[in-house]
């Protein structure tokens, strides 16, 4: 998976918890307040953890949980961020 640039990221509002946890994104650029992290359910794995790890990663630089949605029969699972710093 490559670098997400902050021009794609500003766009969409939404990114997958494995580029956050990848390190693949830096949201110092991200100009606004408000991001919903996107997880997915597979076939060896829920989604509900790495979504949590996400947010508790997020949570060490000023982002907060809003609220978690799951979509489309629990396939996948969206957490709305807010940075609060």
């Amino acid at each position: 998976m490559s670098f997400m640039s902050p021009q794609q990221l500003a766009q969409d509002r939404v990114v997958e918890v494995e580029v956050i946890l990848g390190g693949q994104v830096d949201l110092r650029a991200y100009p606004y307040r408000h991001l919903v992290l996107k997880a997915r359910h597979t076939f060896s794995r829920s989604a509900f953890p790495p979504l949590m790890e996400a947010v508790e990663h997020l949570s060490n630089y000023g982002w907060e949980l809003v609220n978690i949605v799951a979509v489309g029969e629990g396939h996948h699972i969206y957490a709305a961020m807010r940075r609060t710093a």
